[in-house]
């Protein structure tokens, strides 16, 4: 059966500078599309979903943005202006966003609720005219404590938050590559072999990986997203693809307890 929410016309807007490096923070890791379709979709009755960000940055990663095409994702880009030493000066995104909900009013009536992922205040006005003055439902969705209160009061507000298997995998990954290290890298090697890692996610039951195929496109995600891994190369004239744990990134740290206390000795 149908609720209310399932049969509205859905548009979903999203600032993604604001969700992408809110998302880092909180989870310590890359926000994949799939997690941002997934939660933008979940709103109901989703007619179009728009990102904006200025994908010229390093922020962005190129697997990033190749998934959002993959989930066919409109991602529009919003170059920002850069003084002569490339700092940006003005950032135009949230200018081309208002536009483009004032262009969905006008044009796309038959659009109920609004939803938009961000947590600018400036978002404010625009906000109160969609719901006031056109009559819309709006919903405003971003990372807990990056969204400003007045957004939070002003409509119906959902943290931007993510269930995945992928984080308890990552969180495991992290605990082998923890072991293989300590129980290989004894001074003579300071890497572990892309072979070697792939062969033990495959062995490992935890992961629960049908055939070593799943298990490299696994590894090959986690390198794409880089962050957690080194790639070493310890041969000048031959690159040599291995890696080690980043044990300053903050996810690993967390994973690993490497920050916590050590126990008090028993005496």
């Amino acid at each position: 059966m149908e609720t209310q929410q399932d049969t509205q016309v859905t548009a979903v807007f999203v600032d993604l500078e604001n969700i992408f490096i809110g998302f880092r923070k909180q989870y310590g890791r890359e926000l994949l599309a799939k997690e941002l379709t997934e939660k933008a979709r979940s709103f109901g009755g989703v007619k179009f979903i728009q990102v904006y960000a200025d994908f010229s940055e390093l922020t962005y990663p190129e697997w990033f943005k190749l998934e959002l095409d993959n989930e066919g994702i409109q991602a529009i880009n919003v170059p920002k202006e850069r003084d002569r030493d490339g700092k940006p000066t003005k950032n135009k995104i949230d200018v081309r966003i208002v536009v483009d909900i004032f262009r969905a009013l006008a044009f796309r009536p038959e659009m109920k609720r609004y939803v938009f992922m961000t947590g600018d205040k400036i978002f404010l006005d625009v906000l109160n005219l969609v719901r006031n003055d056109f009559g819309k439902e709006v919903l405003v969705c971003g990372i807990e404590g990056t969204v400003a209160q007045v957004l939070q009061e002003a409509a119906q507000f959902e943290s931007f938050s993510v269930k995945s298997d992928y984080d308890g995998q990552l969180s495991r990954f992290v605990e082998l590559m923890d072991r293989l290290e300590h129980r290989i890298l004894d001074g003579t090697y300071n890497y572990l072999g892309w072979k070697l890692i792939i062969d033990q996610l495959a062995e490992t039951p935890e992961f629960g990986f049908s055939e070593w195929g799943e298990a490299r496109e696994f590894f090959e995600r986690i390198k794409r997203e880089g962050k957690i891994l080194f790639k070493f190369y310890p041969g000048e004239s031959r690159e040599i693809e291995a890696y080690r744990l980043d044990r300053k990134n903050p996810l690993v740290r967390k994973i690993l307890h490497l920050d916590e206390p050590a126990a008090a000795p028993r005496r």
